[in-house]
């Protein structure tokens, strides 16, 4: 189980005793209501995190300009006040994100639908108008610009991404067709005069006439020039299928 299942399985016991707890007071309905709300909120926050490869997360961020964040001497006073300005400084946050890693770490499109499910059931909790003022922060002014910044390269991707799943399942029907060419052409092989695919034979033209079978034994069908990713794209491309690739391809499922 990884650390967010763990969280999640946390938030959603608790939430679930607090419930109990109310929903059995028929006295307190709106502490009941609350605890109703919190329940939703909660699965909210795991579908939204469902559209995110968390094996991947670590990725996006460079760990090395983390550090120009965050002011830790100023943390002390930034408690004391109350003021999260006073120990970050996000104007850089655009240089700890490598977008393309992003790109390929987030459903974009799933995760635009979760985040705005999410609001609404978070402003069933709190005043809509908390959630759309973010007062005097310097640090979501900051954090606000970066994410108007990349908008434009996030709608590309997000397309994109549609793209890719598109021929994902393109990609599925052209692997399972091959695998049944496959079997197919395995059950046609040569009988007793043959070992294998190659015919038994001292004529080297018989030999050479007959293939070896749906995959050429040749280098080429283990090395490919072509280049892994498309050039200019904001996400990776599917892995390339050539040659005796069609087999770990299958069982990828990728």
């Amino acid at each position: 189980m990884t650390t967010f299942e763990q969280l999640s399985e946390t938030l959603k016991t608790g939430t679930a005793r607090l419930l109990e707890e109310t929903t059995s007071d028929e006295s307190d309905e709106t502490l009941s209501a609350t605890a109703a709300e919190l329940w939703d909120v909660v699965e909210e926050v795991e579908d939204l995190f469902g559209t995110i490869d968390l094996e991947k997360l670590p990725d996006v961020v460079e760990v090395s300009a983390l550090p120009d964040l965050f002011e830790l001497d100023e943390l002390p006073e930034a408690i004391r006040e109350k003021d999260p300005d006073i120990a970050l400084d996000l104007s850089t946050i655009r240089h700890v994100i490598h977008l393309r890693e992003l790109w390929n770490t987030v459903d974009l499109v799933d995760f635009q639908k979760e985040l705005r499910q999410l609001k609404a059931e978070l402003e069933d909790v709190v005043a809509p108008d908390a959630l759309d003022s973010s007062g005097d922060s310097e640090a979501a002014a900051d954090v606000g610009s970066f994410v108007d910044d990349v908008k434009a390269d996030a709608s590309d991707a997000a397309l994109q991404q549609q793209a890719k799943k598109a021929a994902k399942t393109a990609r599925r029907g052209v692997l399972e067709g091959h695998s049944k060419f496959e079997d197919l052409y395995e059950s046609k092989q040569r009988g007793s005069g043959y070992t294998g695919r190659r015919p038994v034979s001292n004529n080297p033209t018989t030999v050479s006439l007959v293939p070896a079978g749906p995959l050429p034994a040749s280098v080429s069908t283990r090395v490919s020039t072509v280049p892994s990713n498309v050039r200019g794209a904001k996400v990776d491309a599917l892995p390339r299928i050539y040659g005796r690739r069609w087999k770990t391809a299958r069982g990828s499922k990728r």
